[in-house]
């Protein structure tokens, strides 16, 4: 039985994306992704770090005292925090990345210092980028977001880690929480992550194709009902324990990538309600976990590939309902078409019903 579907009302936008778009996908790939270098040399095992003089910056937050030349743990977050996401970033006043520097420096009640934990800081920070870069105040409910307390505390955030340890970050989810703006690429500094669950919100730019280096253990990626756009990153076939994939309702474009057969351990892919062309590759028939495969309501064209028929699923659904189907399939479970007359058939039942 194919599950219902809550789904806020949206308007696709034309093929081609207006000026605005390509502006805004300018400025999430240049501000917002850290240097690629940096990235491609943590994957190879790290180079040793340039050396950063961080007296340079004593006055890199506007209206606050200078940096003591002293003070060894700002110094410290200046020079991780400039690794973590480039020195550009950082010095951009307008920048979540600056905002998030400052406020660990000055504002951060509880003083966290990276000379303790590294990762543990780089944590806190990750979260802080993404709250200020999603008008954290407006949000539904921010529970102790940018409080004394631990971020293990903070509303939407679950942390877990062997007894006598620090915990690590491995669960953020603020489904539903009138969260908006773009997802930070320091999200992957959260490398203990397993779910993250951002769906039913007002994210908007692309996806930051970096981020995905990181989250290693991530096992469920919800960030469907939002209003993100541009192409699904081929970067996502790097989350090889990724379980559950659900990216509809979106505005993605471009083929459905080859990469996404690389994640071998995902059960439920649904790419329902975006606009994506293209034929449906061949190679998903490889993801031999698969259960769930959604791919109505996109501009995808071409008959169902025998390799995914074969797996025999427990819901497969496309666009191959009418005399001439977008992706004519004899293996569906529900068939659907869209405008003027938009419905689906389950094809065991043979009953209509309202898409």
């Amino acid at each position: 039985m194919l599950r219902h579907r809550q789904q806020k009302p949206y308007t696709s936008p034309p093929w081609s994306p207006p000026w605005s778009i390509l502006i805004l996908i300018a400025t999430a790939l240049c501000i917002i992704t850290p240097p690629k270098h940096q990235f491609l040399a943590e994957a190879a095992g790290g180079t040793k770090a340039k050396t950063i003089n961080t007296k340079l910056y004593r006055n890199l937050c506007l209206g606050r005292n200078p940096i003591d030349d002293h003070d060894k743990r700002s110094h410290a977050i200046l020079k991780l925090a400039i690794e973590a996401s480039s020195q550009h970033s950082i010095v951009s006043r307008d920048s979540p990345q600056h905002k998030a520097t400052c406020w660990m420096i000055y504002d951060d009640p509880r003083v966290t210092d990276p000379r303790s934990s590294k990762a543990k800081f780089l944590e806190r920070y990750a979260l802080v980028t993404l709250y200020v870069n999603t008008k954290g105040p407006g949000w539904a409910r921010s529970d102790h977001w940018l409080s004394k307390e631990s971020e293990c505390d903070w509303y939407g955030v679950t942390c877990s880690g062997p007894f006598f340890t620090k915990k690590k970050v491995t669960a953020v989810d603020l489904s539903f929480n009138k969260v908006e703006g773009i997802i930070p690429a320091e999200m992957g500094y959260l490398t203990e992550l397993r779910t993250l669950d951002l769906n039913g919100n007002s994210l908007q730019g692309v996806l930051p194709q970096l981020m995905f280096r990181k989250l290693k253990k991530l096992k469920k990626l919800n960030l469907h009902m939002n209003d993100l756009f541009g192409a699904i990153p081929r970067e996502i076939g790097l989350l090889k324990n990724l379980k559950e994939l659900t990216l509809f309702g979106n505005f993605f474009f471009g083929k459905v990538p080859n990469e996404i057969s690389n994640l071998k351990k995902l059960e439920n892919l649904d790419l329902y309600a975006n606009n994506l062309t293209g034929n449906i590759p061949s190679s998903i028939g490889k993801m031999k976990k698969l259960k769930e495969f959604y791919v109505n309501d996109n501009e995808i064209s071409g008959r169902m590939p025998n390799e995914i028929c074969k797996m025999k699923l427990e819901h497969l659904v496309s666009d191959c309902l009418g005399a001439r189907p977008e992706v004519p399939c004899e293996c569906c479970s529900i068939c659907c078409q869209g405008l003027p007359d938009p419905k689906c058939r389950d094809m065991k039942g043979g009953s209509k019903q309202k898409k």
